[in-house]
C-alpha cells in the first residue's frame, strides 16, 4: 500500500488511463461514423481532422487527469461536476490491485509501441543511408538508384530524400519524370516520412480496423497533397492526372523490389489512382474546417470521459477489489 503524494500521482495516472480508454472508444465510434464525409473537405482539412482523431484521446486524457488533480478538485469553478466525477481514496494506492494492473498494461504497451517504432526508425535510417551510397545525386534531395523497375519514393525521417530508378527514367518522358520528381519533392517539403512515423505511433492505440483505416486515409491525403503541390492551373492538373495514369500502367507489370519497400517510404504508387485523378480534375468547392463542430465534439468527449471515469471505476470494482 502506498500513501500520500506518490499514491495521488499513481491514482491520477490510473484516472488518465481510464479516461484514455473511454475517449479512445468514443473517438473510434465518431471516426467510423464520419469517415466517409471527410472527402467533402479540402486535403489540408482532412489531414488536420485525422490528426485530431489520433491525438484526441491523449488530449482528453490529460484534461481529465488535470480535472481530478487537487488543482481543480479544491477549487469552486467545477464544484457542480465533482458531484458526478470524483475519485475515492485518492491518497491511497494499492500495489496489488486493478489500478496497478491497468497502469502496468498501458505502460507495457506504450513501451512496446515505442520500441517497435524506434526500431522501425533505426532500420529506415540505415536503409536510406545505403540507398544514398549506392545511388548518385541528380539534384538537391533527388537520388537516382540502379533498377530496371520503374519506381519513385521519398524516404528519410529527419533528412528526407527522393529516390527514382533508372528504369523510371528510361520508360517515362521528360515531362512526366519532372511531374513525378516534383511530387516526391512535395513529400520532402511536408516532411511526410516524419509525420507518417508519428501517425503510426499514435494510431497504434486504436482497434485494428480503425487503425488501418486511419493510416490508409492519411496515406491517401499525403498523396493528394503532393499531387496538388505545384498545380497552378487546370492544364497542370490534367498533366499530373495523365502522369498518374501512365505510371499506374507501368507499375501493374512491375512489382516493387523488397529493398525499396518500407513502412516509412512514401511511394509514387498506383494505389488509389482513381481517387487521386478525380481529385485533380474536380473543381468543386470543399467545405471549410469545421471548427465549431470540433470544439463542441472535444468538449463533449471530455465531459463524457470525465463523468465516465468514476462509473467505470465502480463497474470494475464489482469484479476486482482495490
Amino acid at each position: 500500500m502506498i500513501h500520500s503524494q506518490w499514491a495521488l500521482a499513481l491514482n491520477l495516472l490510473t484516472v488518465g488511463v481510464l479516461a484514455f480508454i473511454v475517449a479512445n472508444l468514443f473517438v473510434s465510434i465518431s471516426f467510423w461514423l464520419v469517415k466517409s464525409k471527410l472527402q467533402l473537405y479540402a486535403v489540408s482539412t482532412r489531414k488536420s481532422l485525422l490528426w485530431f482523431f489520433v491525438l484526441a484521446p491523449w488530449l482528453i486524457s490529460l484534461s481529465v487527469t488535470l480535472f481530478f488533480s487537487p488543482l481543480f478538485q479544491n477549487g469552486s469553478i467545477f464544484v457542480w461536476l465533482t458531484d458526478f466525477a470524483h475519485w475515492h481514496h485518492a491518497d491511497i494506492f494499492y500495489s496489488l490491485s486493478w489500478h496497478s494492473a491497468s497502469l502496468l498494461i498501458f505502460i507495457a504497451f506504450t513501451l512496446y509501441n515505442l520500441i517497435q517504432k524506434i526500431t522501425l526508425l533505426y532500420r529506415n535510417h540505415h536503409q536510406i543511408k545505403l540507398l544514398r551510397a549506392l545511388g548518385f545525386e541528380k539534384s538537391k534531395h533527388v537520388y537516382v538508384i540502379e533498377s530496371s523497375i520503374p519506381t519513385a519514393f521519398t524516404g528519410g525521417v529527419f533528412k528526407p530524400s527522393c529516390f527514382i530508378s533508372t528504369g523510371l527514367i528510361e520508360q517515362t518522358s521528360a515531362d512526366d519524370l519532372e511531374i513525378i520528381i516534383q511530387h516526391e519533392l512535395a513529400h520532402v517539403h511536408y516532411l511526410d516520412p516524419l509525420k507518417k512515423w508519428f501517425f503510426l505511433f499514435f494510431s497504434a492505440y486504436f482497434a485494428s480496423n480503425v487503425k488501418k483505416r486511419l493510416i490508409s486515409m492519411m496515406s491517401l491525403s499525403m498523396e493528394l497533397a503532393a499531387d496538388s503541390f505545384n498545380i497552378n492551373n487546370q492544364q497542370r492538373s490534367h498533366n499530373v492526372a495523365s502522369t498518374l495514369v501512365k505510371f499506374s500502367k507501368l507499375a501493374v507489370n512491375n512489382a516493387t523490389q523488397p529493398q525499396y519497400k518500407h513502412e516509412l517510404f512514401v511511394h509514387f504508387c498506383p494505389h488509389s489512382i482513381e481517387q487521386r485523378v478525380l481529385h485533380l480534375l474536380n473543381d468543386k468547392q470543399f467545405k471549410p474546417f469545421p471548427l465549431g463542430s470540433v470544439v463542441i465534439a472535444t468538449l463533449l468527449l471530455a465531459l463524457i470521459s470525465t463523468t465516465s471515469v468514476d462509473n467505470l471505476h465502480h463497474v470494475i470494482e464489482m469484479f476486482f477489489t482495490h
